[in-house]
């Protein structure tokens, strides 16, 4: 009985560690997103007057639409979590009040038996009536065996009394948790339901200058192009003198090592900032027809322009771009970061530069479509890399 009630307990403790564990997990992501819908809100609010930054404001909707469908799916996550602990606390209880009954059942007969065999001279001479010295060792070690079995009982009730009231109390927070998280859940419906009608009426007004956005689509593309051109030159010319495809030094070999370890905690290039466009093809937020080819991501700014660079490396090539003003190659070994849209570049070509260094600050001004836009690549040698994949989950690093 003392086993069944200590393996109660113990699976209680292991039921509450996984799912602290998940729940403190779910929390985490469901605070980052909360976090992020609050930056693009107001993102929003510096980009809404401004008619030149019209799409850019587009992105930024549909990037919040797509967190509040991210958070309603952590909510989900958490209310089956909760129903999940609810039915087996119930399971549980359900167990423990049988125990109890059983054990209390069990120690009314000990108490109606030692009632019965109250009188201590009827012992004695129980005792007394051995046939030998062994035999009624035995019969006094059977008395106290008896009595410290009824103590045992007692505290296996008490025990399992109070291990049943804290389950009780942890199933009554559990529903009022499962509770809060349906209400919010519902608030964040009508919030994304609102976000959806704002995205059809901007959608609907940017459609009718589908001849300005189209020209502005081909200037992107060949300022793109123009990136990539630079970059692959570089690359070529690397490939061409061996000097990485070949042999690393001993510290670039180092740095090139660490670089590929920190996939997915590499710091980002920019503080408070939002991805409104990500890696790789994907239709056109206005033109049907048209695709999207980003060779890395877009990240709108709020405030800090600073342009940190992710790792220790080389910085290897400083160029410019008509219409899309500064960039920044840097090497990490095999690995380069490309810092695009930058102004007051403060590194230079031939540098050994730390992580967190400054490289420069994102374009900032007012009314143009490209202002705190900074556009950013990860490449090995000469192919491209979801930035996604490698950068942090949260630029709060």
């Amino acid at each position: 009985m003392k086993k069944f009630v200590i393996l109660l307990l113990f699976t209680v403790f292991a039921l509450s560690s996984v799912y602290s564990q998940t729940k403190a997990e779910l929390e985490k992501l469901k605070k980052q997103t909360e976090s992020d819908i609050e930056l693009t809100t107001k993102l929003l609010k510096q980009t809404s007057t401004s008619k030149q930054q019209q799409y850019n404001h587009l992105l930024i909707v549909q990037k919040r639409i797509s967190l509040r469908n991210k958070l309603i799916a952590t909510i989900n996550s958490e209310i089956i979590n909760i129903e999940k602990s609810i039915v087996k606390k119930n399971a549980l209880i359900n167990s423990l009040e049988k125990k109890l009954k059983k054990l209390k059942e069990e120690y009314a007969k000990l108490i109606y038996y030692s009632f019965k065999n109250r009188n201590n001279y009827e012992k004695w001479m129980f005792v007394l009536s051995s046939e030998n010295f062994n035999q009624a060792y035995r019969r006094i070690k059977y008395f106290e065996q008896y009595s410290k079995y009824r103590k045992k009982q007692a505290v296996l009730i008490v025990n399992t009394m109070k291990t049943l009231k804290i389950e009780v109390e942890e199933l009554k927070k559990e529903k009022i948790n499962k509770q809060l998280l349906v209400d919010k859940k519902q608030k964040e419906k009508i919030n994304l339901k609102k976000e959806k009608e704002n995205e059809s009426q901007e959608i609907f007004s940017l459609k009718i200058k589908e001849r300005e956005l189209r020209s502005k689509i081909r200037k992107a593309e060949k300022r793109k192009r123009k990136i990539e051109k630079e970059i692959n030159d570089y690359i070529a010319k690397e490939t061409k003198n061996n000097t990485y495809y070949k042999k690393l030094d001993t510290e670039e070999n180092n740095i090139s090592y660490n670089f590929s370890n920190n996939k997915g905690k590499l710091m980002w290039p920019v503080n408070n900032g939002i991805i409104i466009e990500s890696f790789g093809e994907h239709n056109h937020a206005v033109i049907k027809g048209v695709k999207i080819k980003n060779e890395g991501v877009n990240i709108k700014i709020l405030d800090n322009l600073n342009v940190y660079c992710i790792f220790d490396g080389f910085v290897k090539k400083v160029f410019a771009i008509p219409g899309a003003n500064m960039s920044v190659i840097v090497r990490h070994g095999h690995y380069l970061t490309v810092y695009s849209n930058i102004v007051n570049v403060q590194v230079k070509a031939g540098d050994r530069i730390k992580k967190n260094t400054i490289i420069g600050e994102v374009y900032n001004y007012q009314d143009n479509e490209d202002s705190k836009i900074f556009h950013f690549r990860i490449y090995k040698e000469n192919k491209t890399l979801n930035p996604e994949l490698w950068l942090a989950k949260s630029y709060n690093y």
